[in-house]
């Protein structure tokens, strides 16, 4: 998951921003995906947490593992929200976003999400 959000920050080098729309990245895992970083950092803390939730739920404390897992839920859907608002944005301008979506049909996950 690292390396692919690795390999996400290293195609859209300088092209990076939430605020202005610098073009739009087609290479390299966005030929796939629209938001591999996104998905690649939220994979990754998932597997980072798997073993943390493992010995929390089997120590028999489901009110921590509840809100870490809570935790984990919210910061995936601000993830979410945040690629959804993005999407928004770069489709109010005449930049290709609208071709690009249509060429990369997944958001997340190829042929899932």
């Amino acid at each position: 998951a690292l390396a692919v959000y690795s390999w996400a920050s290293v195609a859209l080098a300088f092209k990076a921003s939430n605020l202005t729309n610098r073009g739009i990245v087609s290479h390299g895992p966005y030929r796939l995906v629209r938001h591999p970083a996104y998905a690649a950092k939220n994979l990754a803390w998932w597997i980072g947490a798997l073993p943390n939730l493992y010995l929390i739920f089997a120590s028999g404390n489901l009110r921590h593992g509840a809100y870490a897992l809570l935790s984990l839920c919210g910061w995936t859907a601000i993830y979410v929200l945040r690629a959804i608002t993005e999407e928004r944005h770069l489709l109010m301008g005449r930049n290709g976003y609208a071709e690009y979506m249509q060429r990369v049909r997944w958001r997340f996950i190829p042929r899932l999400l």
